[in-house]
């Protein structure tokens, strides 16, 4: 399966505008600077997932999500809500993500 070029720069607008900033981008994981949310990318190029970690608060959640989707519609982008993560650091250095449909 072929995967399309990934708008990283429009979601660094899309984030930035909202006041948060990419901490991290790997493969297809973009980890913003309060960890509260991450977006990861789909195969198709203008459609992200957002997950919210386990320890966001609800009111913070609503809030998010009532900004960033209609945000990024305007911008091209298309986010759904999928669900929830947890991080937690490995004895090895790496991180452990752990991901949770809703």
């Amino acid at each position: 399966m072929e995967t399309s070029l990934r708008p990283l720069g429009t979601v660094m607008q899309l984030l930035e505008q909202l006041g948060h900033k990419v901490s991290y981008a790997y493969d297809d994981l973009v980890f913003v600077n309060d960890n509260d949310f991450l977006l990861q990318f789909s195969n198709t190029a203008a459609a992200l997932s957002l997950f919210f970690n386990k320890s966001c608060s609800k009111q913070s959640v609503d809030q998010l999500e009532q900004s960033i989707i209609p945000t990024a519609d305007n911008m091209g982008l298309s986010i759904v809500t999928k669900g929830t993560y947890s991080m937690t650091g490995q004895d090895d250095e790496n991180l452990r993500i752990e991901f949770f449909s809703n």
